[in-house]
C-alpha cells in the first residue's frame, strides 16, 4: 500500500507542483480570523482580552500565593535568628542548638497539655505518665544548670536535646496508650448498646 502511494506521489508530482495559494489569501485568511477573535487591546498584533474568567482565577491565585509566602516570611522574621528561648545556651552553639531546643521543648509543652485532659478522666494513670516525665524532666534540669561551668558544652547540648528527644517520645507512647484505650471504652459501649 505504501509503495503505491509514493509511485502515485512520484509520477503525479508536477502535478502537485502546479498549484499554488493565490498572493491574497493570506490577506483573506487574517481577516477572516480578525472577525472571529473578540474585541480587546493589542499587544503586539495578538489580542489580549482582560476580565475574563480565567484572569480573574489567575489573579485570585497569584494573590494567594503571595499572601501565604509573605504570611510565612513575616512568621519567620518575627523570631529573631538568635532566639532560643534558653538564656543559658551559649552564643557560640546558639545556631546550631538553639532552635532545635526551642523547636523539642514547643513539641513537649503542646503534648503535655494533650496528657493533661486525662488528669479529670484517669487521675491515676495521669499521674503514673506524670511520674515518668518528671523523671525525665529532672534529668534535662540537671543538664541544663551544668552548661554553663562544662568545658565540654556541645556534648551537653547533645545530651539536651537527645533528653527531650526522649521525653518527646515518651509523650508519644503516652497519648497513643490513651487513644487505644479510649477505643476500648467506645468499643464496650458500642456493643454493650
Amino acid at each position: 500500500m505504501k509503495d503505491r502511494l509514493e509511485r502515485f506521489v512520484r509520477d503525479n508530482r508536477e502535478d502537485f507542483d502546479s498549484y499554488e495559494p493565490s498572493k491574497d489569501l493570506w490577506k483573506k485568511i487574517e481577516a477572516e480570523v480578525a472577525k472571529q477573535q473578540p474585541q480587546g487591546k493589542r499587544l503586539n498584533g495578538k489580542v489580549v482580552k482582560f476580565g475574563g474568567a480565567k484572569w480573574r482565577l489567575a489573579i485570585a491565585a497569584g494573590i494567594a500565593v503571595l499572601l501565604t509566602v509573605g504570611y510565612g516570611v513575616i512568621t519567620y522574621m518575627q523570631i529573631p535568628e538568635n532566639f532560643t528561648g534558653i538564656d543559658d545556651v551559649p552564643p557560640a552553639y546558639t545556631n546550631t542548638y538553639g532552635k532545635e531546643l526551642v523547636q523539642f521543648t514547643s513539641t513537649v509543652e503542646q503534648k503535655r497539655e494533650e496528657l493533661k485532659a486525662l488528669e479529670k478522666e484517669d487521675p491515676q494513670l495521669y499521674h503514673q505518665f506524670d511520674a515518668e516525665l518528671q523523671a525525665l524532666e529532672k534529668s534535662y534540669q540537671n543538664l541544663k544548670e551544668a552548661l554553663p561551668q562544662n568545658p565540654n558544652q556541645e556534648d551537653l547540648l547533645k545530651a539536651m536535646v537527645q533528653n527531650l528527644s526522649m521525653q518527646i517520645d515518651l509523650l508519644n507512647q503516652q497519648l497513643q496508650i490513651i487513644q487505644k484505650i479510649k477505643e476500648i471504652k467506645n468499643g464496650k459501649t458500642k456493643t454493650m448498646v
